[in-house]
């Protein structure tokens, strides 16, 4: 399996966990710290992800110029 399959198959089982207590409308959820982990690094990794994007749009967004002339408001 790749680490993707894994990431997603891990938050899925994190938000079934929540879905199920919150429509039970239990006011705890008590999950094993391995799955704790596997969660964090599932966000990080989508987090380095997701900023490795941003990253890359801001870099082709830079050779971009705007300029204003400053304008003025007529009445």
């Amino acid at each position: 399996m790749s680490t993707k399959v894994d990431d997603t198959l891990h938050l899925k089982n994190f938000i079934e966990i929540i879905n199920k207590a919150d429509n039970a409308r239990q006011r705890e959820v008590k999950i094993d710290v391995e799955l704790a982990k596997r969660v964090r690094n599932a966000l990080t990794t989508i987090l380095i992800h997701y900023a490795e994007i941003q990253s890359r749009k801001t870099e082709s967004n830079s050779g971009n110029d705007i300029s204003m002339d400053g304008g003025g408001f007529k009445e």
